[in-house]
This record gives structure tokens, C-alpha cells and sequence, in this order.
């Protein structure tokens, strides 16, 4: 009887212990797993997959884990290995149908392989479960563009906008894919400088038309310039070239001629975009303007990052000359709304800008100008009607130098321009 009241009292004292081993043991194999899977996926990121596999593996063997199946499914899509990778993700699908990440790789990976529609299929699948996922609403409408359907693209993307107006990547794609949609565009510009009396000049006037085309090499532009300066009347005539280089390259490229006073004889232009990691972009070019006794080369750097519906950006102009070498630059903020052509702009100049049109005057009058201090201020409104007009009206106050360096004085710009979308 003391015997078997023994063997009760141990079995009640050692059930605890046992059930708090469990829980100990069962703990300690759980962080072994999170840390073999954390020492998995660091192998795969730096580049040894064929180890970070051989783990996901081994993990894999001993439980189910659906994070360790979605980074070995990963690890073949990165190699190339897709058939592999649709073995994993059916598996982690069959347990779970609604697993995005799976529907993400799964999205990717058709993407890749070319097979457009069933990528599409995949996104829908994900925003099924989460329709305002912006994430799978951009890369449907990149695989939408990929396989040019780009009036849906371009639909999938003002959703988007519509839901987070912003989103810095939804807004550039836009801008860009629209130009697919309606790959023409004629603009006309129209500009007038009102200047102090201390400058004794009369209004100059500036009127450009142009006609712009997307190629599939990049957008292809011609444009017209005429120029009341002086007391005289010129035409310049250049075209602008924006070749696609890669995926998050291209370049500009200009020349423009004239045989007018009031203009540059030839002008040259090149600059190299680049864009970077979390909504940066930069770029590197020149300026090369030539006139009949001399020329002028502005070597130019700009550096732009998007900030929720905010674009901020900052040009620098350099300028080499025998006097010294002339720095200018510009601070602009752009403010978005609805859409990448609905929005305000405000820039602060400091310097001559080659890029203004009251600063491209013939003769040497340019490189005069270079020396002279002036600051500028442009507030500019930017819309879109009907998705076929833009409207954009600017007005500019700045002071410059007279010409003899005794004082800054006033001038003030209007620029108004229309464009029409087909």
C-alpha cells in the first residue's frame, strides 16, 4: 500500500518535468531550425546556393516548413533551374493555395521563362486574395508591358496610383508605358523675358513647336525654336534622342544648328541616366555649344530621388573657361498627385543654365553671361485632361548682373506650353 502510494506521488512529480522537457526540447529544436534556416538564406544571398539547397534540404526532411521550401524553391529560380523550382512551389501551393509568396516566385519565374499568360494567371490568383496588393499590381503591369498589352498595363498601373498615389516606381512605369499607349506627341512652347529698364532690352519672345515619337529603341524628337532677340528674329533647329539602354539605363542625346545670330551655330548635348536602388536616379553629360569665333563646353551632373508624391532633384553645371572655371545649379521639387503629368513644380536656379531658353543667345553672349551672378526662381503647374492634353503653365522672377557688374536686376518669364497625346 506505501509502495503503490510511492509510485503515484513519483508519477505526479515526474509528469511536470517530463512535459517541461518536451517543451524545453521542442524550443530548443525550433530555434536550431530558425537559426539553420537563417544560416541557409545567408548562403543563398551571398552566392553559395548549392550549400543553402544541401540545408533547406535537410531541414526540410526533418518538418514541413513552408519559409525553408519557398528559399529552396528560390535558389533554383535563381539558377535558371525552373522545373525545380514549380516542383517546390506545387508542394507548398498543395498545402497552402493562398501562399503569396509562393505566388510571387511562381509569377516571377513565368515571367522569366517568357510565359506571359501564365504569369499574369498568378498574379490575378494573389490579387484575388488582396486586390489593393501593390507589390503584384506592378508586376502584373510589367508583364502586361512585356507582352504589349499596353493599354491593360497602363490601366493596371492608374489602379495602382489610385490606391497609393505615392508609389515612386508606379509613377515613373506609368510615364514611361503610356508612351507605348500613344506613341505620338506634338507640343508648342511659348516664352516671353521681361526684363528691368537698368538692362535696356526689350522683351525677347521664344516659340518652339516639336514632335515627339517611342520607338522601340527609345523616344525620337524633332523640334523647331524661334527666337525674337536683339531686335532680331532666328530659327534653331534640333533633335532630342532618348535610346534605352537597359532596364535602368539610357541616355539623351541632342544637336541642334542655326544660322541666326540669336542662337548658337551648333550645339551638342549627351548624358548617361542611371537609375539606382529605393527610388534614386543620377546621370553625367555635357553641353557643347559652338559659335563663329568661339565655344563653350558645360559639363553637367544631376542626382533625383523620389520621396512618397515628392520628386526632389539637384543639377550642377560646370563650366571650364580661361577666366576660371563657372559653377551653376539648380534645386527642384516637383509635388505629384493622381498621375505622373498632374503636378506643381518648384525650382531654385543659381547660375546660368545652358538647359533655359533666354540663356541659348548666339555670338558670345552666352559666355559672357556664364560670369555673371543671377539666382531664379520658377513655380510651374503641370495637368492632364482627358489623357490626351498636358497643360503646363510656369512663371519665373530672377535677378542677374548688368553687364558692367554694378547690380542685380529683375527679370521676370512667362512659359506656358500645350501638348497633345496620339
Amino acid at each position: 500500500m506505501i509502495k503503490s502510494g510511492l509510485n503515484i506521488t513519483f508519477r505526479l512529480l515526474t509528469w511536470p518535468i517530463f512535459l517541461l522537457g518536451v517543451v524545453f526540447l521542442s524550443g530548443l529544436l525550433s530555434e536550431v531550425s530558425a537559426q539553420s534556416y537563417q544560416e541557409a538564406r545567408n548562403l543563398a544571398l551571398s552566392g553559395e546556393r548549392v550549400k543553402a539547397r544541401q540545408m533547406c534540404k535537410v531541414l526540410l526532411a526533418q518538418e514541413f516548413d513552408s519559409d525553408v521550401a519557398l528559399l529552396l524553391g528560390r535558389t533554383y529560380a535563381w539558377d535558371g533551374k525552373y522545373d525545380s523550382t514549380r516542383m517546390v512551389l506545387n508542394d507548398v501551393l498543395a498545402r497552402n493555395a493562398g501562399n503569396m509568396e509562393a505566388l510571387d516566385v511562381y509569377a516571377d519565374i513565368e515571367y522569366w521563362s517568357e510565359n506571359y499568360s501564365k504569369a499574369i494567371e498568378y498574379c490575378d490568383s494573389a490579387l484575388k486574395k488582396e486586390p489593393n496588393n501593390e507589390d503584384f499590381l506592378l508586376k502584373k503591369s510589367k508583364i502586361l508591358h512585356s507582352s504589349e498589352k499596353y493599354e491593360e498595363a497602363v490601366s493596371t498601373l492608374e489602379t495602382l496610383i489610385g490606391i497609393n498615389a505615392a508609389n515612386a516606381e508606379a509613377l515613373k512605369k506609368l510615364q514611361e508605358f503610356r508612351l507605348d499607349v500613344m506613341k505620338n506627341r506634338v507640343r508648342l512652347n511659348y516664352t516671353v523675358d521681361h526684363f528691368d529698364k537698368s538692362f535696356n532690352r526689350d522683351p525677347w519672345h521664344v516659340v518652339a513647336l516639336s514632335y515627339a515619337r517611342q520607338t522601340k529603341l527609345g523616344t525620337v524628337l524633332a523640334r523647331v525654336n524661334m527666337a525674337k532677340r536683339y531686335g532680331e528674329t532666328g530659327f534653331q533647329y534640333e533633335m532630342d534622342a532618348y535610346p534605352k539602354i537597359s532596364e535602368n539605363n539610357y541616355a539623351y542625346v541632342n544637336y541642334g544648328f542655326s544660322q541666326s545670330f540669336v542662337f548658337p551655330k551648333n550645339r551638342i548635348g549627351a548624358e548617361l541616366y542611371h537609375s539606382f536602388p529605393k527610388a534614386f536616379e543620377g546621370s553625367i553629360g555635357l553641353r557643347s555649344l559652338f559659335f563663329s569665333s568661339s565655344d563653350v563646353t558645360i559639363y553637367t551632373a544631376s542626382v533625383g530621388k523620389y520621396v512618397g508624391n515628392y520628386w526632389l532633384s539637384l543639377r550642377s553645371y560646370v563650366t571650364p573657361g580661361s577666366s576660371g572655371t563657372s559653377v551653376s545649379g539648380q534645386l527642384q521639387m516637383r509635388r505629384y498627385f493622381s498621375d505622373p503629368e498632374n503636378y506643381i513644380g518648384l525650382r531654385l536656379g543659381y547660375g546660368v543654365s545652358p538647359d533655359e531658353n533666354q540663356n541659348v543667345v548666339g555670338d558670345n553672349a552666352i559666355t559672357t553671361r556664364l560670369d555673371l551672378k543671377s539666382q531664379s526662381v520658377r513655380l510651374e503647374f503641370n495637368h492632364i485632361i482627358k489623357h490626351v492634353w498636358i497643360f503646363n503653365p510656369a512663371v519665373v522672377w530672377g535677378k542677374e548682373d548688368l553687364p558692367n557688374g554694378s547690380r542685380l536686376s529683375d527679370y521676370y518669364s512667362i512659359d506656358i506650353s500645350i501638348t497633345r497625346l496620339f
